[in-house]
């Protein structure tokens, strides 16, 4: 049974640890989820794989918190330090605050996400999480080989991207992969994400904290149309259709409604940097 103090630990609200605590799960939906994550533990999955998950997402965190012991081994195992590891695992109770504003009650839509924390290939180190993982071959990266590992930069709801929490980030990284990852060399960091649209990095302004965020990074390969991402991200909401309802408060607010009303598409678009 999971504490109070790891529910507090893993960053659960009230509201969700005391759902959680009522929730009647599936128990065959939670076993069989529960067995996928300590079989994949470590495993270091490619894009696209990964385990089935259950229908409802409830059952999904009831899986989380059955396994936590074993991911939490696990990392004692790398000689992850324990203040790395609450911090990477509590993404789980963000997750499910953002999934709460989202749909206005408890759940987790993100379920498939924390799986990849669940099975050990994400780490939270400061402002940023990087996780761990092959270039796909499908877009690959200049410079880098088939085959190698990057680490990919995620970037949680957690505060402002101040270049000093940024350089703190990418400085914990380079000494954390290879001391506790040393069979998973890396040289490379590597970021998909609307917030390198080149046409938000060009018309924010250039120097806001997401501006040199952007421009650490070396575009590559082909954008992909994300207008879902841009209005999710920025407002917590997957309603394309009703624009006039979001907060015009921000000079990024405006810029994401603006564009689409203008008729264009925020794009998740490609970059790279070396360690």
């Amino acid at each position: 049974m999971t504490t109070a103090d790891e529910y507090r630990l893993l960053g659960f609200t009230d509201a969700d640890r005391e759902a959680a605590e009522k929730y009647e799960a599936d128990p065959v939906a939670v076993a069989k989820l529960a067995s996928e994550l300590r079989r994949e533990i470590g495993g270091f999955r490619g894009e696209g794989s990964g385990p089935t998950m259950p229908d409802d997402t409830r059952d999904s965190v009831a899986a989380f918190l059955e396994t936590l012991p074993d991911i939490r081994r696990y990392h004692a195992e790398r000689g992850i330090s324990d203040e790395v590891s609450w911090a990477t695992l509590a993404d789980l109770g963000q997750q499910l605050d953002v999934s709460r504003r989202t749909n206005g009650e408890y759940g987790l839509e993100t379920h498939w996400w924390m799986t990849i924390h669940w099975t050990g290939a994400i780490y939270a180190l400061g402002r940023l999480q990087f996780l761990l993982h092959q270039v796909p071959d499908k877009n690959p990266v200049p410079g880098v080989e088939p085959g190698e590992w990057v680490i990919g930069v995620h970037i949680p709801e957690t505060g402002p991207l101040t270049p000093e929490a940024v350089d703190d980030s990418f400085a914990q990284a380079r000494e954390f992969f290879p001391r506790h990852f040393p069979d998973y060399p890396v040289k490379t960091a590597t970021l998909g994400s609307w917030l390198i649209d080149p046409y938000l990095l060009d018309n924010l302004p250039q120097d806001s904290n997401m501006v040199r965020f952007g421009r650490r990074f070396t575009p590559y390969g082909e954008p992909r149309d994300a207008q879902d991402s841009a209005i999710f991200f920025t407002f917590r909401s997957h309603d394309l259709e009703n624009l006039d309802k979001y907060p015009q408060d921000t000079t990024l607010q405006r810029l994401v409604v603006n564009r689409i009303k203008s008729g264009g598409t925020w794009q998740n678009a490609f970059g790279y940097l070396r360690l």
